[in-house]
């Protein structure tokens, strides 16, 4: 289901993040030597940021820190291995410390017998302090903090990409090409780039999860466009006091009445009734007839050509009669733009006055799903939508557009012919498949 809209999305998603993660970065660092000074930044040091480094610094160190006059220039006219050399030579680090005791014990031991050598000949000086403990010596820091300094900041360029526009357009261009190919409407790919443009424009991401990041984006797009708020049907239907009426319909073919049959399986707690609205269609009657005798489902019937909201009506009559709670109806197949049968059908909604308008869409249909949910809601008003035969659905567009074309939940996802076959609509599901 919808396996090639998920391999379109991936040869997308693949093709611009290995461009980005191969984009030489403007100042790339050799990684073997991950800080570098180079004229350029020690050019572009705030004067600010330098001053609050500086006194971060211990009060010991702060002599020794780089003044922020215009000796700072005098490093920047330094070719970048001379500023290199300078901070490596102040450098010591905690591991460098550990290897100096031992020699700085030494030191200070000569130091103090030299002290008592002289001591004693001339007889006149004092005997001096004890050494501080080796723990207490001071030893120096790194000139800037690695946190806080434009040295790191170089080094984490290397690492990171900001998403620039140029970024986002071949991100967008892959994807918008991806959605269409596989019957996403124009203006549902239009809302999903807008969305995923926003979210990632600026953005700061690791050259290594680039793909993750872009995935996340579609991911929160892609729901956003088929979230709609689902009713809680089994909740509603025990709630009414009366039978609750559902009519379905669409277009010719879209497979309705074994929609309907899949539905009263499904609901068949609530002892539905089946009413033949459809007498135009030849067989339709028998056709549900049988679905009703294999699911021990009541069918309301009138014969070929009646009104078939009068049929509907007489359903619900007794449906109430037989304390059913539920009441499925079925309509001819008619075409959105023929005006006739939509004025038939908008009678049947005005007569029965139905709890729940379900319009049946085939998912094969492709592009025309935008045009057919929206003409059916225009004339008729939909509260909710299936979508048929999504087991051989391949491109899955289908399913962006109808849900964000007319701003009504996807019910339900027919997958096969078994009354079984009809799975609850899952956004995050769907996305999931196509995005792992």
């Amino acid at each position: 289901m919808f396996g090639s809209l998920k391999k379109r999305l991936k040869e997308a998603i693949s093709k611009v993040s290995k461009s980005i993660k191969e984009e030489k970065p403007e100042e790339e660092l050799p990684k073997e030597e991950p800080i570098t000074a180079t004229k350029h930044v020690l050019q572009q040091v705030d004067e600010k940021e330098l001053k609050k480094m500086k006194e971060a610094l211990p009060e010991d160190l702060r002599p020794e820190a780089l003044e922020i006059t215009d000796e700072l220039k005098e490093e920047a006219e330094k070719e970048p291995e001379e500023v290199l050399e300078e901070l490596r030579a102040k450098e010591i680090t905690e591991e460098k410390k550990e290897e100096l005791k031992p020699e700085i014990k030494i030191e200070e031991e000569k130091e103090e017998l030299e002290s008592k050598r002289e001591m004693r000949i001339e007889g006149e000086k004092k005997q001096t302090e004890t050494p501080k403990d080796v723990s207490d010596i001071s030893v120096s820091a790194p000139l800037i903090p690695e946190k806080k300094g434009f040295f790191s900041r170089i080094f984490k360029r290397v690492k990171e990409k900001t998403l620039s526009e140029d970024d986002i357009e071949k991100i967008l261009k892959e994807l918008r090409l991806a959605l269409l190919e596989n019957d996403t409407a124009l203006e549902t790919a239009e809302r999903i780039c807008s969305d995923v443009k926003s979210s990632l424009l600026n953005k700061a991401v690791k050259r290594g999860e680039v793909d993750k990041v872009i995935k996340e984006s579609l991911s929160y797009a892609m729901l956003d466009v088929m979230s709609q708020e689902k009713p809680d049907l089994e909740k509603i239907i025990s709630n009414k006091e009366e039978p609750f009426v559902i009519v379905f319909f669409g277009f010719n073919g879209t497979g309705k009445t074994t929609t309907i049959a899949k539905f009263a399986n499904k609901f068949k707690q609530f002892k539905p009734i089946l009413a033949a609205g459809d007498t135009f269609r030849a067989a339709s009657i028998e056709q549900l007839e049988e679905h009703g005798r294999r699911l021990g489902a009541e069918v309301i019937k009138q014969g070929y050509g009646s009104d078939s909201a009068a049929v509907i009506f007489d359903a619900v009559k007794h449906a109430k009669a037989t304390d059913s709670k539920l009441v499925l109806a079925d309509t001819a197949g008619r075409s959105h733009s023929n005006v006739n049968l939509m004025d038939e059908l908008k009678k049947v909604v005005r007569v029965n006055k139905p709890d729940l308008k379900v319009l049946v869409l085939d998912s094969i249909t492709g592009n025309d799903i935008y045009e057919q949910s929206r003409l059916f809601n225009d004339a008729v008003g939909v509260d909710a939508m299936i979508l048929t035969k999504a087991d051989v659905y391949e491109k899955g567009g289908a399913a962006l557009s109808a849900s964000y074309t007319i701003k009504k939940p996807i019910l339900f996802l027919g997958t096969g012919q078994e009354y079984g076959d009809l799975k609850e609509f899952n956004p995050e599901e769907i996305v999931k498949n196509l995005l792992e």
